[in-house]
């Protein structure tokens, strides 16, 4: 398993200039930060020995991020923490199978949008229980995907059962 490294407290000032302002909050608000870095491209951050935040180089093939800072889905189940806030997508639930299995997001699977979205933003994926099942990344602004009637949303990158949400387990039984 991956070994785990307290941040001092100049590391976690450095890594908060780093995140995204939703991720930003969620740092502030823990006693420790602690990182395991999984392989080359995934480091996993700890909040109050919980997984909270992915860094990911390259997320997604053939898309020019070179790197990407996203909330870990456990994140929204641990109640002592505030959620952090992300436009999202509602899916049927004849969607949701798939997803937690990796496929994208397709437009016929999306009921409703909420907030506002720019290419290539993070886009939480809620189901009609008002789960957050998956992170995906926008593959073209939300009012042009609003008015489509097929094609690929959102590319999942982070889901139910996926490498990082069962990396995520192990972290948590480990502490």
């Amino acid at each position: 398993m991956v070994k785990r490294h307290l941040l001092s407290s100049k590391d976690i000032k450095n890594l908060v200039k780093k995140l995204p302002k939703q991720l930003v909050e969620l740092v502030n608000n823990v006693n420790n930060v602690e990182y395991c870095e999984v392989d080359e491209k995934l480091t996993i951050y700890l909040l109050n020995n919980k997984p909270g935040i992915a860094y990911i180089k390259n997320p997604v093939k053939d898309i020019p991020i070179n790197e990407i800072y996203i909330p870990l889905l456990p994140i929204f189940y641990f109640p002592e923490f505030k959620k952090p806030e992300y436009p999202w997508v509602r899916v049927d639930d004849g969607a949701v199978p798939r997803i937690i299995n990796g496929a994208d997001i397709m437009r016929p699977g999306i009921k409703e949008f909420y907030g506002n979205f720019k290419k290539f933003d993070i886009v939480l994926v809620k189901d009609f229980k008002n789960r957050i099942i998956a992170i995906g990344l926008a593959l073209n602004d939300k009012e042009v995907v609003e008015k489509w009637e097929k094609g690929k949303v959102l590319k999942n990158i982070h889901y139910i059962g996926d490498k990082i949400w069962k990396i995520c387990e192990e972290l948590v039984k480990k502490k």
